[in-house]
């Protein structure tokens, strides 16, 4: 009778297997070469080491520097930290590479900066980014063109029996102008803070310029929102004629009413079509100062309200959770003065909101070397300054995106 438990692999087996590999490199390396494997030089590692430093989670295979002192002597070969570059003190490896100079521990120190900076710059919450429905790269300074196509209709009937198929209306479209803006400061890492070992206070800096940085483009894209911004159309956003424009406080029936007047509204001709809602991918977002925060959290989270003061007369709230089940949509916008404005804002990808470009792409700020090294000085007057930059612009693209109420 054949055994039925599994056959333990015999030593000849695998000793066949390692023939086959061996076989097969060898046709390989006959047709096409020995295999190249190319891995970081001395800079490289030195680099990654670096960056590991000032963010830990940084996956790389090198271990970090120990402290800053020691990546310096490691790049600058100066063991005594007198801001001299002494290329004869570091290895051979190092001096091999062709990039390496007096600014090697400099660049090495601003790709440590610029990803810390842009890891600082994403956790704080000013959430702006429900405005943005576009992102769009720009390539130089000229003028930037925002163009919004219209909707089209139903497709017509055709027989292609007895006529042809015809062009559709003609759909109607809006446009605007905008430019990009430079942002911009120093930051100073000294001599003195490389020698102590300061790591945590270069993190803290960099930390409160990416908060800088951050807030800047909060404001500037909330700006659209909180001055009442100029639609393509050559009209305000928030106005009577657009419906979308409230003057009551913030209450159930208000609430209410302003998402169904966002939901009437229709798509830019030829289609005229209502935009609608759809409760099951509901992602709109409740936006109202500091001082009404609670306040949007009892209106999203309450079952029913009495809608006499008799207290007889009890309805359902239709907006129970619909900002989150953990408030998680209600955005209390800290640049937002009036402590009695609200308004409600629909989800992004259903209409075009914001239009955003960044100069290269760069939606983050960058660190760039700007006060540095000389041929023989790895510091100018004791210090380096690192310039952070950050360039872009953007237009508002549409009024169907947001519903505002301004409380007198």
């Amino acid at each position: 009778r054949p055994d039925s438990r599994q056959r333990r692999p015999r030593k000849s087996d695998k000793l066949l297997d390692m023939d086959k590999e061996k076989l097969l490199l060898d046709i390989e390396k006959t047709l096409f070469g020995p295999r190249i494997s190319v891995g970081m030089d001395e800079l490289e590692k030195a680099r990654a080491a670096m960056c590991k430093l000032f963010v830990p989670e940084y996956k790389t295979g090198v271990s970090a520097f120990k402290s800053l002192p020691e990546a310096y002597i490691y790049m600058s070969g100066d063991r005594d930290i007198d801001g001299l570059f002494r290329p004869q003190n570091v290895s051979k490896g190092l001096r091999a590479c062709m990039d390496f100079s007096s600014g090697s521990f400099g660049y090495a120190l601003q790709n440590a900066l610029s990803m810390y900076l842009s890891k600082a710059y994403k956790e704080f919450p000013y959430h702006e980014d429900i405005l943005i429905s576009e992102k769009k790269k720009a390539i130089d300074f000229r003028r930037l063109h925002s163009v919004q196509l219209g909707y089209l209709g139903d497709l017509p009937d055709v027989d292609p029996e007895t006529g042809d198929y015809q062009s559709m209306e003609q759909y109607e479209d809006a446009e605007t102008t905008y430019a990009l803006s430079q942002k911009g400061a120093i930051l100073w890492v000294t001599r003195r803070v490389i020698i102590d070992d300061n790591v945590g206070l270069i993190q803290a800096m960099t930390k409160r310029m990416a908060r800088a940085a951050r807030m800047t483009h909060a404001r500037y894209v909330w700006s659209f929102f909180i001055d009442n911004a100029t639609c393509p159309d050559g009209t305000a956003w928030f106005t009577l004629g657009h419906g979308n424009l409230g003057t009551d406080a913030l209450d159930y029936a208000p609430l209410t009413a302003a998402i169904t007047a966002l939901a009437n509204m229709t798509e830019p001709g030829p289609s005229g079509e209502k935009i609608g809602l759809d409760l099951e991918t509901f992602n709109w977002h409740l936006v109202v100062p500091v001082a009404l925060w609670s306040l949007a959290v009892q209106k999203n989270q309450g079952r029913s309200y009495y809608s006499t003061n008799d207290l007889t007369d009890k309805t359902i709230n239709p907006c129970q959770q619909l900002f989150g089940e953990r408030n998680e949509r209600i955005v209390t916008c800290p640049f937002l003065t009036d402590t009695n404005d609200w308004a409600v804002i629909r989800d992004k990808e259903d209409v075009p909101i914001v239009e955003m470009s960044y100069l290269n792409g760069h939606e983050h700020p960058e660190f760039i070397l700007e006060t540095g090294p000389t041929d023989d000085l790895v510091f100018r007057a004791d210090k380096l300054g690192y310039k952070i930059r950050h360039e872009y612009g953007g237009a508002l693209a549409g009024y169907r995106g947001g519903y505002k109420s301004t409380v007198a």
